[in-house]
């Protein structure tokens, strides 16, 4: 991996994955806080969390096309500059509005840098693409692992809660200099990729409106599932179990101490033995089993159950597993399939905060049974795209084997 090229670029990709994991939780891990300083509710902050998801829907579509045409460096700096946006701009907030404002370009930075890093992370190891996105999510849990026990600090000692977002802001800036220097992959070609694509999976044959539909909705209900936790499973933890608010919020850690096992586990399982589908189906079964404890068994073991079993099998890798195999089974103009993707994704973080307040404000319990009914529709989803994946190769084995009995 270190022999390669670009080497330096992707850690540096990286490094912004670790900055995009804080930023998908830092609102929620101060919201206390900030609620106090926008002069809102639970509800209003949902509100500023939503933004997330409607900065995304409002750029990913433009992203896309912009990734395949302009190149995967100027979109990335392009996301790196709307980060800067965010973390300091929260900061000088001082009301909901003005918060949903420059929330909206944390939305913005997200899409740009995953139309931008993904494609890119492909080009640079077009042998190891799986291990690679997958990879990425180890350092989006490194940075949801690294915050919940900052922010416990800032709490612990009494400090500034705004330290947590000044040191987020130092990180981006310091990387988009790093960034700016770095070379970047050539965008491939479409006969490049259909190329390589064809000795991967048999994409000819492949159905943008059955299983290519199915993936980009399998990334609306595979988000869903490890937002809902990260967002409210510490206040589900607090009400239900009668956790303290610091253990509470440590329970952000555990999810993510489950999520880097989880990645390694599934990169090294993806690159040796088993087909990435076969993981997706095994690991959203696993959630759904693992929402249904926590559910029977509310309690601080069972909130940890849950907070570690997300990380272990939704949040270790599967939604970029999809992605991968999205733009394996349709390999032309990668930066706009990932749009297509993330998309639906934009929709759940736009959505799934507002919809998961309101049911909070009623009982905090409808929250996880909300949580275990979309995660059962993404089970659903993957069963379908793997027996479609199943006929894809059946239909692949037939034609090599007809083509070696003409050639005999």
């Amino acid at each position: 991996m270190r022999k390669n090229p670009y080497f330096p670029t992707v850690m540096s990709l990286y490094t912004n994955y670790i900055l995009q994991g804080m930023a998908a939780i830092i609102l929620a891990q101060n919201m206390t806080p900030l609620m106090k300083q926008f002069g809102t509710t639970a509800t209003g902050m949902s509100l500023v969390i939503s933004s997330i998801g409607l900065g995304r829907i409002l750029i990913l579509y433009f992203a896309g096309r912009m990734s395949d045409k302009f190149g995967r460096k100027r979109i990335v700096l392009m996301g790196m500059a709307s980060y800067v946006v965010f973390f300091g701009g929260i900061l000088i907030s001082n009301s909901i509005w003005v918060a949903s404002f420059f929330t909206l370009f944390a939305g913005f930075a997200n899409a740009l840098l995953d139309t931008g890093t993904y494609p890119a992370l492909m080009e640079a190891y077009p042998d190891s693409s799986g291990f690679m996105s997958v990879l990425n999510k180890a350092f989006i849990s490194a940075g949801q692992f690294i915050l919940p026990i900052l922010v416990g600090a800032l709490l612990t000692h009494q400090l500034y809660y705004g330290i947590s977002f000044i040191l987020c802001l130092g990180v981006i800036c310091a990387n988009l200099l790093v960034m700016s220097q770095q070379k970047f992959p050539p965008i491939q070609s479409v006969e490049d990729e259909r190329e390589y694509v064809s000795t991967q999976t048999t994409h000819e044959k492949s159905k943008f409106w059955l299983e290519g539909v199915a993936l980009i909705l399998f990334g609306f209900t595979s988000v869903s599932t490890f937002n809902i936790i990260v967002l409210w499973l510490p206040q589900y933890a607090e009400q239900l179990a009668g956790m303290a608010k610091g253990n509470s919020l440590m329970l952000i850690s555990l999810y993510s101490i489950g999520s880097l096992i989880s990645v390694f586990l599934t990169a090294f399982i993806v690159k040796k033995w088993v087909q990435p589908i076969v993981v997706i189906l095994s690991c959203t079964m696993a959630s759904f089993l693992v929402l249904g404890f926590v559910l029977l068994f509310p309690t601080e073991i069972g909130a940890s159950i849950a907070a570690f079993g997300i990380g272990l099998f939704s949040s270790g890798g599967i939604w970029q597993l999809a992605l991968t195999l999205l733009l394996q089974l349709f390999p032309k103009n990668k930066g706009q399939m990932t749009s297509y993707y993330t998309l639906m994704t934009s929709f759940s973080v736009m959505l799934i905060p507002l919809i998961t307040g309101s049911l909070s404000e009623i009982n905090i319990r409808l929250v996880m049974i909300f949580n275990a009914g979309v995660t059962l529709v993404g089970f659903l989803l993957a069963v379908f795209v793997f027996i479609r994946c199943q006929r894809l190769s059946q239909i692949e084995n037939k034609a090599i084997l007809v083509n070696e009995t003409m050639e005999y």
